[in-house]
Protein backbone atom coordinates (compact mmCIF):
# COMPACT_ATOMS: atom_id res chain seq x y z
CA UNK A 1 0.00 0.00 0.00
CA UNK A 2 2.68 2.47 1.24
CA UNK A 3 4.80 1.60 -2.33
CA UNK A 4 1.02 2.58 -4.33
CA UNK A 5 0.61 5.57 -2.24
CA UNK A 6 4.50 6.62 -3.20
CA UNK A 7 4.22 5.97 -6.54
CA UNK A 8 0.78 8.14 -7.07
CA UNK A 9 2.57 11.12 -5.29
CA UNK A 10 5.38 10.86 -7.74
CA UNK A 11 2.97 10.81 -10.63
CA UNK A 12 1.25 14.02 -9.23
CA UNK A 13 4.22 15.92 -8.61
CA UNK A 14 5.61 15.08 -12.14
CA UNK A 15 2.15 16.18 -13.24
CA UNK A 16 2.50 19.14 -11.38
CA UNK A 17 5.83 20.09 -12.60
CA UNK A 18 5.19 19.58 -16.35
CA UNK A 19 1.97 21.86 -15.66
CA UNK A 20 3.67 24.90 -14.28
CA UNK A 21 5.65 26.91 -16.40
CA UNK A 22 8.09 29.96 -15.03
CA UNK A 23 8.71 33.09 -16.81
CA UNK A 24 11.73 34.11 -18.36
CA UNK A 25 13.24 37.34 -17.38
CA UNK A 26 15.99 37.45 -20.02
CA UNK A 27 13.65 36.99 -22.85
CA UNK A 28 10.77 38.47 -21.74
CA UNK A 29 9.40 42.48 -21.24
CA UNK A 30 6.70 44.27 -19.94
CA UNK A 31 6.26 47.41 -21.59
CA UNK A 32 3.58 51.03 -21.66
CA UNK A 33 2.66 53.92 -23.23
CA UNK A 34 0.90 56.58 -22.09
CA UNK A 35 0.08 59.59 -24.24
CA UNK A 36 1.86 62.84 -23.37
CA UNK A 37 1.15 66.26 -24.77
CA UNK A 38 -2.15 65.04 -25.75
CA UNK A 39 -0.73 64.14 -28.96
CA UNK A 40 2.96 62.59 -28.71
CA UNK A 41 3.89 58.94 -26.66
CA UNK A 42 5.98 58.41 -23.71
CA UNK A 43 6.93 54.63 -23.74
CA UNK A 44 8.40 52.54 -20.60
CA UNK A 45 9.06 49.48 -19.21
CA UNK A 46 9.46 47.33 -15.98
CA UNK A 47 12.95 45.57 -15.42
CA UNK A 48 12.22 43.32 -12.55
CA UNK A 49 8.78 41.33 -12.78
CA UNK A 50 8.18 37.23 -12.23
CA UNK A 51 5.41 35.29 -13.29
CA UNK A 52 3.74 31.75 -13.74
CA UNK A 53 1.22 30.14 -15.71
CA UNK A 54 -0.37 27.01 -14.36
CA UNK A 55 -2.28 24.67 -17.15
CA UNK A 56 -3.75 21.08 -17.15
CA UNK A 57 -4.49 21.63 -20.77
CA UNK A 58 -2.02 21.47 -23.52
CA UNK A 59 -4.02 24.87 -25.49
CA UNK A 60 -3.84 26.65 -22.50
CA UNK A 61 -7.29 26.68 -22.19
CA UNK A 62 -7.70 26.81 -18.41
CA UNK A 63 -4.17 28.41 -17.53
CA UNK A 64 -3.64 30.42 -13.92
CA UNK A 65 -1.69 33.42 -14.36
CA UNK A 66 0.18 35.20 -12.08
CA UNK A 67 2.70 38.16 -12.47
CA UNK A 68 4.21 40.12 -10.10
CA UNK A 69 5.81 43.80 -10.98
CA UNK A 70 8.10 45.54 -8.97
CA UNK A 71 7.43 49.42 -9.29
CA UNK A 72 10.19 50.74 -8.27
CA UNK A 73 12.24 48.88 -11.94
CA UNK A 74 9.95 51.50 -13.90
CA UNK A 75 12.42 52.41 -16.33
CA UNK A 76 11.30 55.28 -19.55
CA UNK A 77 14.80 56.13 -19.84
CA UNK A 78 14.82 59.30 -18.64
CA UNK A 79 15.73 59.21 -14.59
CA UNK A 80 13.83 62.45 -13.28
CA UNK A 81 10.65 61.12 -14.91
CA UNK A 82 11.34 57.71 -13.82
CA UNK A 83 11.96 59.97 -9.79
CA UNK A 84 8.39 60.95 -10.24
CA UNK A 85 6.72 57.79 -11.33
CA UNK A 86 7.88 56.37 -8.21
CA UNK A 87 6.42 59.38 -6.00
CA UNK A 88 3.22 59.21 -4.33
CA UNK A 89 2.11 60.94 -7.51
CA UNK A 90 2.30 57.91 -9.17
CA UNK A 91 2.97 54.51 -7.98
CA UNK A 92 4.33 55.56 -4.85
CA UNK A 93 7.00 52.39 -4.74
CA UNK A 94 8.38 53.03 -1.51
CA UNK A 95 4.47 52.29 0.07
CA UNK A 96 3.31 50.06 -2.65
CA UNK A 97 5.79 48.07 -3.98
CA UNK A 98 4.53 45.49 -6.08
CA UNK A 99 2.11 45.21 -8.97
CA UNK A 100 0.34 42.08 -9.30
CA UNK A 101 -2.27 40.38 -11.63
CA UNK A 102 -3.99 37.13 -11.11
CA UNK A 103 -6.37 35.43 -13.63
CA UNK A 104 -10.08 34.43 -12.38
CA UNK A 105 -11.16 32.90 -15.84
CA UNK A 106 -10.22 32.12 -19.11
CA UNK A 107 -11.88 32.53 -22.55
CA UNK A 108 -10.77 31.09 -25.65
CA UNK A 109 -11.49 32.82 -28.20
CA UNK A 110 -10.23 30.72 -31.24
CA UNK A 111 -6.74 29.41 -32.18
CA UNK A 112 -4.65 30.78 -29.85
CA UNK A 113 -5.97 33.47 -28.64
CA UNK A 114 -7.56 33.90 -25.22
CA UNK A 115 -9.39 36.58 -23.05
CA UNK A 116 -7.92 36.28 -19.76
CA UNK A 117 -9.75 38.13 -16.85
CA UNK A 118 -8.03 39.26 -13.70
CA UNK A 119 -7.53 41.35 -10.70
CA UNK A 120 -5.20 43.97 -11.24
CA UNK A 121 -3.34 45.29 -8.07
CA UNK A 122 -1.96 48.79 -8.06
CA UNK A 123 -1.57 50.87 -4.69
CA UNK A 124 -3.51 48.87 -2.75
CA UNK A 125 -6.23 49.29 -5.19
CA UNK A 126 -7.62 45.93 -6.96
CA UNK A 127 -10.26 46.15 -10.63
CA UNK A 128 -10.80 43.38 -13.28
CA UNK A 129 -9.17 43.62 -16.21
CA UNK A 130 -9.45 41.71 -19.76
CA UNK A 131 -5.72 40.43 -21.29
CA UNK A 132 -5.99 39.87 -24.88
CA UNK A 133 -3.37 37.09 -25.23
CA UNK A 134 -2.14 35.19 -28.19
CA UNK A 135 0.00 32.09 -27.85
CA UNK A 136 2.42 32.76 -30.76
CA UNK A 137 3.94 28.78 -30.26
CA UNK A 138 5.41 26.39 -28.33
CA UNK A 139 8.97 25.40 -28.72
CA UNK A 140 12.23 24.02 -27.79
CA UNK A 141 15.18 26.02 -26.46
CA UNK A 142 18.89 25.63 -27.04
CA UNK A 143 18.73 23.96 -23.71
CA UNK A 144 15.88 21.22 -24.43
CA UNK A 145 13.34 23.55 -22.37
CA UNK A 146 10.08 23.77 -23.52
CA UNK A 147 8.97 27.37 -24.00
CA UNK A 148 5.65 28.93 -24.55
CA UNK A 149 5.61 32.31 -25.90
CA UNK A 150 2.86 35.15 -25.28
CA UNK A 151 1.81 38.29 -26.36
CA UNK A 152 -0.72 40.24 -24.30
CA UNK A 153 -2.50 43.66 -24.46
CA UNK A 154 -4.61 45.61 -22.26
CA UNK A 155 -5.74 48.98 -21.73
CA UNK A 156 -6.27 51.07 -18.26
CA UNK A 157 -7.21 54.47 -16.98
CA UNK A 158 -4.29 54.95 -14.40
CA UNK A 159 -6.67 57.14 -12.38
CA UNK A 160 -9.00 53.96 -11.21
CA UNK A 161 -5.38 52.75 -9.29
CA UNK A 162 -4.93 56.19 -7.63
CA UNK A 163 -2.54 57.52 -10.23
CA UNK A 164 -4.11 60.59 -10.87
CA UNK A 165 -1.57 63.20 -10.84
CA UNK A 166 -1.26 65.88 -13.62
CA UNK A 167 -1.32 68.99 -15.28
CA UNK A 168 -3.60 71.00 -17.77
CA UNK A 169 -2.48 72.67 -21.00
CA UNK A 170 -2.64 76.08 -22.18
CA UNK A 171 -4.11 74.98 -25.24
CA UNK A 172 -6.53 72.46 -23.77
CA UNK A 173 -6.07 68.77 -22.73
CA UNK A 174 -3.62 67.19 -20.10
CA UNK A 175 -0.02 66.46 -19.69
CA UNK A 176 -0.25 62.94 -19.35
CA UNK A 177 -2.84 60.56 -20.64
CA UNK A 178 -5.17 58.61 -18.27
CA UNK A 179 -5.14 55.59 -20.39
CA UNK A 180 -2.04 53.07 -20.37
CA UNK A 181 -1.65 50.84 -22.89
CA UNK A 182 0.16 47.92 -21.67
CA UNK A 183 1.44 44.75 -23.46
CA UNK A 184 3.35 41.64 -21.96
CA UNK A 185 5.78 39.79 -24.43
CA UNK A 186 6.66 36.93 -22.12
CA UNK A 187 8.45 33.20 -22.95
CA UNK A 188 7.61 30.80 -19.89
CA UNK A 189 9.92 28.03 -19.35
CA UNK A 190 7.98 24.44 -18.72
CA UNK A 191 8.68 22.68 -15.12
Amino acid sequence: MKKILVFVLMIAATVTAQNKWKIDKSHSNINFSVSHLVVSEVTGKFKDFSGTVESMKDDFSDMKLDIAIRANSVDTDEPKRDGHLKSPDFFNAAVDSIVTFKSTKVEKNGEGKYKVIGDLTMRGITKQVVLDAYLKGKTKNPWGQTVAIFKSNTTINRTEWGLKWNKGLEAGGLLVGENVDLTFNVEFVQG
